[in-house]
């Protein structure tokens, strides 16, 4: 059953512990990017980048922070907070809460293995399936087509989207997402190198997701060879992330589309990687690492570094780099040029 949403803008100031500027009876319906909004909808600002678009928004309320200063008139009303980014963020997952409200009961299409422990008010979409041995949490939401394998755990509140893929023996903590076409306990990449062609090598681990992770669409987290792969508690992963196998992914990491891990790095809490980023095999980086897009890394990395660029390096001297790089055709030909005119030289002397 899908709710409507409709809040004063009243409501919403006390929901978040705002105060408003201007008209409090507003109603608002929707959200709205601060460029594009329109009467009814609320939106933010954040970013000093979009400053000038809260004088011209047709949003009926827009969140600023405690210390903004308008530097003209502004037709929306304003709803302050300490965060507006986290203030959205908690105001979205409400109205989700609202729009959509979390499903019960087991369709009659799915497949669920008689000795399968399913918590209290869980619910299982048609076709999907739930093998031997697992056990569902209380609450958790099992979308049509994913396969929950063998002897698999999942904690309480966990959801697992369309076509996601848990194999045999994977631990879910509680109030994780799995995105669409995600798959959870692949093998992971081992092969041993023999005269007549590549040996398989088992992988006989699994994969750990703490509390709290979120997995994006068609990522892949690959089960250890020996012992777990391990997802920390309140780790993020965007869409196609790749996880290789024996890797750690540490608490409050966050780590855009395509990243990829090679098997049996480690990377610390409250990391930041770019898209695109790539950590070379038995790699250890630090706590509070922050890696821009496509930066590659072939190191061991300290805590508390900004780094960018392939080879890494900090970010600074990478940019000094880049700045470099489009001249060096140039130098190279002056270089060339000096070298002749040099070897003239001694050639007169």
């Amino acid at each position: 059953m899908t709710h409507k949403l409709e809040f004063t803008i009243q409501q919403i100031a006390q929901m978040l512990g705002g105060r408003v500027e201007g008209d409090t009876s507003r109603l608002i319906r929707a959200f709205g990017k601060i460029e594009t909004a329109q009467e009814g909808e609320l939106t933010f600002l954040a970013n000093d980048k979009y400053k000038p678009f809260v004088y011209t928004t047709g949003a009926s309320a827009v969140l600023v922070s405690e210390s903004f200063t308008p530097e003209q008139p502004i037709q929306a009303s304003l709803i302050r907070v300490a965060d507006p980014y986290a203030a959205l963020a908690q105001l979205m997952q409400f109205a989700e809460s609202q729009l959509r409200p979390r499903r019960r009961g087991i369709d009659p299409r799915a497949v669920v293995a008689q000795d399968a422990q399913v918590g209290a008010d869980c619910y299982i979409g048609a076709n999907a399936i739930v093998e031997s041995g697992v056990v569902l949490g209380e609450g958790c939401q099992i979308y049509p087509n994913a396969f929950v394998g063998e002897g698999t755990r999942v904690g309480a509140g966990t959801v697992i989207y369309p076509n996601a893929t848990l194999y045999y023996g994977v631990v879910v903590g509680e109030r994780c997402i799995i995105h669409a076409g995600a798959v959870v306990g692949a093998d992971g990449f081992g092969f041993a190198p023999q005269l007549d062609g590549y040996h398989k090598i088992p992988q006989l681990g699994n994969v750990i997701l703490e509390d709290d992770v979120e997995i994006g669409a068609n990522t892949c987290i690959d089960r250890a060879a020996m012992g777990s792969t391990v997802i920390k508690r309140g780790a993020k992963l965007d869409n196609l992330v790749q996880i290789a196998h024996n890797c750690q992914v540490g608490e409050h990491t966050v780590l855009a589309s395509q990243v990829g891990m090679a098997g049996s790095s480690t990377m610390g809490s409250w990391c930041q990687a770019g898209g695109q980023v790539g950590i070379a095999g038995h790699l250890s980086i630090g706590d509070r690492v922050q890696m821009g897009g496509q930066t590659g890394i072939l190191g061991n990395i300290k805590s508390d570094r900004s780094i960018f660029g392939s080879p890494a390096m900090e970010v600074g001297d990478a940019m000094r780099s880049f700045v470099v790089i489009p001249k060096l055709p140039d130098m190279y030909r002056r270089l060339g040029k000096l070298e002749k005119e040099i070897e003239i030289i001694k050639l007169k002397e």
